[in-house]
């Protein structure tokens, strides 16, 4: 197993098993894990596809006012990483979410 593909699950098992108030930050830790390992390669962008986006629709759709705003939040700054994330924006139909009162 590849060190992007651990560091992911691991990252996916812990964030569903944190309490609600904690997930924030594993979020938060994402983004970071995103945002650095860009520079060396598209290898974490391609695992956390495959996770990030139930993460982030869970803290949108289950999370405090806080919580939902920093994940819209994230979710911007994810779509400019990666084209790839930017086809969760289309196949989840974000414009809905975001025009929505929380």
């Amino acid at each position: 197993m590849n060190k992007a593909k651990h560091v992911v699950e691991t990252w996916g098992r812990q964030f569903h098993c944190a309490p609600r108030e904690q997930r924030l930050a594993y979020l938060y830790l994402a983004n970071d894990i995103l945002q650095n390992s860009r520079r060396k390669g598209s290898e974490f962008v391609g695992e956390f596809w495959k996770v990030l986006p139930d993460a982030l629709r869970d803290m949108i759709e289950n999370g405090d006012d806080f919580g939902r705003k920093s994940a819209r939040r994230l979710v911007r700054e994810v779509n400019f990483l990666s084209t790839s994330l930017s086809q969760f924006l289309f196949v989840w139909d974000f414009n809905e979410h975001r025009n929505a009162t929380y």
